[in-house]
């Protein structure tokens, strides 16, 4: 359990943006054209870049802010022990995926899930299988280095097929890491999971509903 403060923003003026080529984004892309007008969730917020692109693709796009609604339930200066009070975690489940079941063809949860204290990530993640319907593709990110306790934000924008543009949005404490093998344990009610090598300290993940 951390006692430091999960998010530490600093101004993103001063960051400039990382472009990367994404095999998961490309694979989750080639999911979509499999299907027609498939509604699609994103865990960041909304952006024109991710509107325009999902939707020149023929399907639809709900934005969900999750670091935001995570900072507006447990406050950007708390430490990780707010998200064990009960009675904030009812709060934030009821803002948070509050769709009905099989709600989503595809989900880009990004890097959120490694803010999310470990009390608290088996219910989210129950909660994101409720919302997606069968065959459902996910792509999620995770930060490689496994020493690390500070981790970059992003916010995640998609410039192409296969490329990505990071927005440095500061630093945040990361709950816990994701080695393979707990991806496997977190998503072990899914149908399979897909993991990508690449180049930087960011792993890619494809999960299928």
């Amino acid at each position: 359990m951390h006692a430091s403060h999960p998010l530490k923003s600093h101004p993103s003026a001063e960051l400039k943006p990382i472009h990367r080529h994404s095999s998961g984004l490309e694979q989750f892309v080639a999911a979509l054209r499999e299907h027609n007008n498939v509604a699609v969730l994103d865990f960041a917020a909304a952006s024109q870049s991710n509107i325009s692109f999902i939707t020149n693709l023929g399907h639809r796009i709900s934005s969900e802010d999750f670091l935001g609604t995570l900072e507006q339930h447990f406050g950007p200066g708390d430490s990780y022990d707010s998200q064990e009070d009960p009675r904030r975690a009812q709060a934030f489940f009821a803002s948070i995926l509050n769709f009905p079941p099989d709600a989503f063809g595809a989900a880009l949860l990004w890097d959120s899930l490694e803010f999310i204290h470990p009390s608290l990530l088996d219910a989210l993640v129950d909660r994101l299988y409720y919302v997606l319907a069968p065959g459902a593709v996910v792509l999620a990110l995770f930060h490689a280095d496994e020493k690390a306790t500070q981790i970059p934000q992003y916010n995640y924008r998609i410039a192409g097929v296969s490329s990505l543009q990071l927005i440095p949005r500061g630093t945040g404490l990361r709950a816990q890491y994701f080695s393979n093998r707990f991806v496997e344990r977190v998503f072990q009610r899914f149908a399979s999971l897909k993991f990508f090598l690449t180049r930087d300290n960011l792993r890619e993940v494809i999960i299928r509903r």
